[in-house]
């Protein structure tokens, strides 16, 4: 009954007044529904938009990965060797890409990163074809990760070879003796402060350091020998440090053609089709490496230079931010000069002067 008693009072109120309200009704009611059918088309174009997506990203295709600048075990860049090693060990297990073409453009870098290159590569060209494509240089490192693919093209003047290995160092001890400085050192053991640049390297040390390069030497020309299918005393006479056009490495079978990035993709969709036994009416469209979130981040990040504490991070990642983020904004942030204090060199599948 109070219902009914209110609308009854609306009746009796003023026709002019009773119109005004119930326009007003009306207005609300037209709006709720122009806002309810908006928010079902925009979830009904995100759902066809995702599923656009999905089969796009379904398609049998190929796919394009970078690999650019010094090889090191930083996450510097999206196209820097850890991301690239992480990208191609994910598209192991993507079925929808039949092939890969890395394109390399790298002096080479530390043994552990190339290492780890060299064995990604590896594992991907046993699932599938891999194709390197070698731009300015492919040289030490660089040479290194590709030597496991599926093939390797390379342009008449691209610079590759440079197989061995370099540990290299300075002794500034007679320059600081003239200025009177002297270095006060505290250590463990012999060999801690090896490589100072405050004294002579002793002889005892250059037989350690040269025993230690050549065990690294010999794993990466067997590594080498194995990729390319080649005698290991070959690969030995080959791996004496010096560089190759692309045209001398096609003669001495490190490289197996020449040829650009274009020759290269033509190349990688037929050895797709023969390999996935694909018509040869499949497109196999190519598609650049996409980035990922982390690789982005890494990307922003390393191109700031500061060196600040950030104690609004939650580092155990029970805040806001994510563990994993905080992690690694703080260690971007905070870590760069962190190693300022030691000179222990690492060891370079590259000479220092392609840095």
């Amino acid at each position: 009954m109070p219902l009914l008693s209110r609308f009854y009072t609306k009746l009796k109120q003023p026709p002019e007044k009773f119109a005004m309200q119930l326009n007003r009704i009306i207005a609300l009611v037209l709006v709720a529904v122009c806002f309810i059918s908006a928010t079902f088309g925009i979830q009904r174009r995100q759902m066809d938009e995702a599923l656009n997506l999905k089969k796009v990203l379904d398609r049998d295709r190929l796919e394009l990965v970078s690999l650019d600048g010094a090889i090191t075990g930083a996450r510097a860049s999206a196209s820097g060797a850890m991301a690239v090693r992480d990208r191609l060990r994910e598209l192991i297990e993507e079925d929808s890409v039949k092939g890969v073409l890395l394109s390399i453009n790298s002096p080479g870098g530390t043994v552990g990163a190339s290492k780890e290159l060299y064995d990604a590569v590896k594992d991907l060209s046993a699932k599938k074809p891999v194709v390197v494509s070698m731009l300015d240089q492919a040289t030490s490192g660089g040479y290194y990760a590709a030597s496991s693919a599926t093939k390797i093209y390379a342009n008449a003047g691209t610079l590759t070879g440079s197989i061995g290995v370099i540990l290299s160092g300075f002794n500034a001890k007679e320059l600081l003796d003239r200025v009177g400085i002297q270095s006060q050192t505290i250590k463990t053991g012999p060999y801690k402060d090896i490589f100072s640049p405050f004294r002579e390297l002793g002889d005892p040390e250059r037989a350690l350091l040269q025993e230690l390069l050549q065990s690294t030497y010999q794993e990466f020309i067997t590594d080498v020998s194995k990729g390319r299918k080649l005698d290991l005393e070959v690969v030995r006479k080959l791996a004496d440090g010096r560089i190759y056009t692309g045209q001398q490495a096609k003669e001495n079978k490190l490289v197996d053609a020449l040829g650009t990035l274009d020759a290269a993709i033509v190349d990688l969709r037929d050895l797709s089709r023969k390999k996935f036994k694909l018509s040869e009416q499949s497109e196999l469209p190519i598609r650049k490496s996409p980035a990922s979130f982390e690789r982005l981040l890494d990307q922003l990040l390393s191109q700031t230079s500061v060196s600040i504490a950030l104690p609004f991070f939650d580092i155990a990642g029970t805040g806001n931010i994510s563990g994993a983020i905080a992690d690694q904004l703080t260690s971007k942030l905070t870590g760069h000069n962190m190693q300022a204090g030691n000179y222990d060199p690492p060891i370079l599948l590259m000479p220092s002067w392609f840095n």
